[in-house]
């Protein structure tokens, strides 16, 4: 599917092109590495998103798009196709590893989507602070419109609440700016772009590991069993020394953008 086209970013001022994976799989590296750049390392070992990796880059090659600006990665946009039921309030309290699982599994089924869900938009080092993560989830809806579907759904993860982690998200979520406003940055976008506030995944992504490597990932020590403040994390992680694990639930906030 071809999807590489200029468009003008009136917003930010600047122009860039909009290009898949697979037009452009020589921007694949690039693509990888900025897309991880934005993450605490503890993120990138969520296990259903390893052992489904591989397929989505192949099977949805040309919905993980790169906004180039003067030939760089500016931000790097992953979507995946999807069916689900158009009562959206029904979708399920998992939410990233849901949908990973069930683009895949609809892939190999043959299911015709409805949906793209966003996984993610990384802005690269270079290029934050320009307002290109607005434009960055235009260019998704833009997207979606273009494969026929009727929603964009992103379990989104609101990019202030890692310094709230004691916080339940359904209180966190009601938060308001004096100027009625969402409180939090990432959701205020997606509301100022007529994307509509579902519901909370308390379960996105479930990430385990042993104590040794809960320590590698984030530097710190967990002398005993409890829950621990994680920086990056959105939640306290849950550590039982007993069992040597550590376990990390990341709750998400489902926001749907119709397309039509």
């Amino acid at each position: 599917m071809s999807s590489e086209y200029t468009s003008n970013a009136t917003t930010a001022g600047v122009n860039y092109t909009v290009s898949s994976l697979s037009e452009r799989p020589d921007l694949t590296d690039e693509h990888q590495t900025t897309g991880g750049s934005a993450w605490p390392e503890f993120m990138i070992h969520d296990p259903v998103a390893i052992a489904n990796w591989d397929k989505m880059m192949s099977y949805f090659a040309g919905d993980q798009l790169s906004m180039l600006v003067e030939g760089q990665i500016a931000a790097v946009i992953n979507m995946v196709p999807i069916r689900v039921e158009t009562d959206l309030i029904q979708l399920p309290d998992r939410g990233v590893d849901w949908g990973v699982e069930k683009s895949v599994e609809d892939h190999e089924n043959s299911t015709p989507p409805n949906a793209m869900m966003g996984l993610q938009v990384v802005i690269g080092k270079n290029f934050r602070g320009q307002r290109l993560s607005e434009i960055a989830t235009q260019e998704m809806i833009v997207h979606a419109r273009k494969r026929n579907c009727d929603f964009v759904l992103l379990p989104v993860r609101p990019n202030g609440k890692h310094a709230y982690p004691l916080i339940p998200m359904d209180q966190y979520i009601n938060w308001e700016r004096a100027d009625g406003q969402p409180f939090d940055n990432w959701l205020r976008i997606h509301k100022r772009l007529g994307g509509k506030t579902i519901k909370v995944c308390h379960q996105s992504m479930i990430i385990p590991g042993t104590i040794a490597e809960w320590e590698s990932w984030t530097g710190q020590k967990f002398p005993g069993s409890g829950q621990y403040i994680v920086p990056f994390a959105l939640n306290p992680i849950d550590i039982d020394v007993d069992q040597n694990t550590g376990r990390y639930v990341e709750p998400n906030v489902w926001v749907a953008h119709r397309t039509g």
